[in-house]
C-alpha cells in the first residue's frame, strides 16, 4: 500500500524534490572540482593528438579514410589500424580513472551531500514532521544522485571517447561505438550501486565521507581482488566489462581483470554473466534504499 501511495504522489512530490536535489549537487563546489579533474585527460589527449598527426598513414575504403601507424611508431604497431590500439587506451582510462576512481569519489560526495547535509542543517527533522514518508525522503534523493552522477560521467565518457579516437579519424570513431556504449552501461550500473551504498552509510553514520573512503579502499579495492570478490560491486562491474570485451572478440583473459580465485595450486575463473551481474546490482540498490529508509525512520534526532 505504501508503494502505491508513493507512486500516486510521485508527480507532485517527486519531481520538485529530485530537481532541488540535482541543483544542490550541481551548485556544490566539490562537484566542479571533480569535473575539472575529469577534464584533465581530454586536455592531455588533445595535446597528444596535435603531436601525433604526422605519424599516420591513410588509406581510403569505400569513401572512408582509415588511419594506420607509419614507420615512426613502435615496431609492433607499424601498419596496424590506429583505432584498434587507441580503443584500448580509452578502456584503460575509463576503467581505472573514470569508473574506479572519480566515479566512486563522486558517489561518496553526492550521497554525503544528499543525506548527511540534511542532518547537519537539521532539515531532516522538518521533513520527518511532514506527511513525506522515510522511503520518499531516500528514494527521490537516490534518483537525483543517480541521474546527476550518471549524466556527468556519461558526458565525460563521450568526451574521452572522441578525444581518444580522434587520431583514428571519423571511421575509427564510428567503428568502435560498441566500446563507448559498454563503458556508459558500466557507468550507469556503477551509479545505481554506489549511490545506494553510500546513502546507506550516510544515514547510519556521522562521518559518511570518511567511512565511504574506508569502504572503498578496504572493500572495493582489496577484497575485490581476492577469493571473496563476489561480495563486492567491483566484481560485477569487472565481469560485465570482461564479457563485453570478449563478445567484441577482444583478446582478454580473466587474470587481467582479477576475476579468479585460488584453490590450492589451481585458479578458478569467477566471471559472472552480465545479466546476472546487472540483476544483483539492481537488487543491491533496492536493499540499500529499503534499509536506508528504515534507518531514517528509526534514527533519533
Amino acid at each position: 500500500m505504501e508503494i502505491k501511495d508513493i507512486l500516486n504522489r510521485s508527480t507532485n512530490l517527486g519531481r520538485p524534490i529530485i530537481k532541488d536535489a540535482i541543483l544542490r549537487l550541481l551548485m556544490n563546489k566539490l562537484t566542479w572540482i571533480l569535473i575539472l579533474i575529469l577534464l584533465l585527460p581530454p586536455i592531455l589527449g588533445l595535446w597528444a593528438y596535435t603531436n601525433e598527426q604526422d605519424e599516420r598513414q591513410v588509406q581510403e575504403l569505400n569513401g572512408d579514410k582509415i588511419y594506420y601507424y607509419d614507420t615512426n611508431a613502435e615496431s609492433d604497431l607499424i601498419g596496424s589500424p590506429i583505432h584498434e590500439n587507441v580503443r584500448e587506451t580509452f578502456i584503460e582510462i575509463s576503467n581505472v580513472f573514470l569508473i574506479k576512481f572519480i566515479g566512486v569519489l563522486m558517489a561518496i560526495m553526492f550521497a554525503s551531500e544528499l543525506i548527511n547535509e540534511e542532518f547537519n542543517k537539521k532539515t531532516i527533522q522538518i521533513l520527518r514532521t511532514t506527511p513525506i514518508r522515510p522511503l520518499e525522503i531516500i528514494l527521490y534523493r537516490y534518483i537525483a544522485g543517480v541521474v546527476c552522477m550518471f549524466s556527468i560521467l556519461a558526458v565525460t565518457s563521450l568526451i574521452y571517447y572522441v578525444v581518444t579516437m580522434m587520431n583514428a579519424g571519423l571511421y575509427g570513431i564510428k567503428e568502435e561505438w560498441d566500446v563507448l556504449f559498454l563503458v556508459i552501461k558500466l557507468l550507469l550500473l556503477e551509479s545505481i550501486a554506489y549511490i545506494g551504498i553510500f546513502i546507506l552509510i550516510s544515514v547510519h553514520f556521522d562521518r559518511p565521507f570518511f567511512l565511504g573512503i574506508i569502504y572503498w579502499m578496504l572493500w572495493e579495492m582489496i577484497v575485490s581482488g581476492g577469493n571473496y570478490q563476489q561480495i563486492t560491486v567491483s566484481h560485477y562491474l569487472n565481469s560485465i566489462l570482461f564479457k563485453g570485451l570478449e563478445n567484441m572478440n577482444w583478446d582478454v583473459i580473466t587474470e587481467d581483470f582479477g576475476l579468479i580465485k585460488s584453490a590450492g595450486n589451481e585458479t578458478i575463473d569467477l566471471v559472472t554473466e552480465p545479466f546476472t551481474a546487472a540483476m544483483i546490482i539492481a537488487i543491491l540498490a533496492l536493499v540499500t534504499i529499503g534499509i536506508s529508509a528504515r534507518g531514517i525512520e528509526r534514527r533519533q534526532f
